[in-house]
């Protein structure tokens, strides 16, 4: 616990007077922020949710210009380059910052979702109906009434009400997708990057050579790398990496499997160099991670 606090200790020191509602390391709450420059680029690998209250932003997300206005969602997916970033004088938004592990763990089997909508189909703004705004109302109201009556507030519970929160914006994501339907065409590019991250996510050992993945999608490894910077600016590495630790994360703290059959399941080789991967991505042993030390 004392190095979680110290990095969260860290992480707030990068903000200077900005007001940080909630952070334990993957995830960071703004309750009210006024301007993204703020914020941007300190933030850069993480995922960024803004949920616009009032007033307007231009900015420049990846290769695309975007306008967002009051009652819009804006999505930063991480590592993503973004810049230009203009606000209105009555610009005013809360701010969820998501790590790539916490995103994984928490939308597991509708990842696939958040991938395609984000980083292929690039449907960073959405716009939100009534019912969606009263409902996120709902959520923030939830959200500071633990902040205000706990000290600290438990991790469980935090993640467990956020948790919630994106599932709804994915929904309303997969909505938008099944809205765009087959009117929008992928370049062979594109498709070929979905399918890669279709191949990761419906394996059961995720932790393969890119070689693996690339002949399945009868490209050159090289080519499957640049796909990957190209659409998301992370590589196969990458991302095969992201897939296999959330499995990890999975199994050790959601089954009931030993520690050498999750091992084993996954497709390393040995406990030990299972248990080196584990702490290298992770930071502590299997053990500690299930035990939630």
């Amino acid at each position: 616990m004392a190095d979680t606090s110290q990095r969260e200790k860290k992480e707030l020191s990068k903000y200077g007077n900005l007001v940080v509602s909630y952070s334990d390391g993957d995830i960071l709450i703004f309750d009210h922020i006024t301007n993204l420059n703020d914020i941007y680029p300190r933030i850069t690998k993480q995922n960024l949710i803004a949920i616009c209250s009032s007033g307007n932003v231009s900015l420049h997300i990846g290769e695309q210009d975007m306008y967002a206005k009051a009652n819009d969602v804006v999505f930063f997916p991480s590592n993503l380059k973004i810049d230009k970033i203009k606000c209105s004088a009555d610009f005013e938004c809360k701010l969820l910052c998501l790590s790539d592990q916490i995103i994984q763990n928490m939308l597991h089997e509708k990842i696939s979702v958040w991938n395609h909508a984000v980083y292929v189909n690039k449907l960073n703004i959405i716009t939100t109906s009534r019912v969606c705004r009263d409902e996120f109302a709902h959520y923030y109201a939830l959200i500071n009434s633990k902040i205000e009556n706990y000290n600290p507030v438990p991790q469980e519970i935090m993640h467990a009400i956020i948790r919630a929160l994106v599932l709804e914006l994915c929904h309303i994501l997969e909505k938008s997708l099944l809205s765009v339907g087959e009117s929008v065409k992928q370049s062979q590019g594109k498709t070929l990057f979905t399918r890669f991250l279709n191949l990761i996510a419906t394996n059961d050992v995720k932790r393969q050579p890119i070689t693996h993945y690339a002949s399945q999608l009868a490209i050159t490894p090289k080519y499957l790398t640049m796909l990957c910077l190209k659409y998301s600016n992370k590589t196969a590495s990458d991302w095969i990496v992201q897939y296999t630790v959330e499995d990890i994360r999975f199994y050790l703290r959601n089954s009931n499997l030993s520690i050498k059959q999750i091992s084993a399941k996954l497709g390393f080789a040995n406990m030990s160099h299972f248990g080196s991967y584990v702490r290298k991505y992770i930071g502590v042993s299997p053990s500690d991670f299930r035990h939630g030390r």
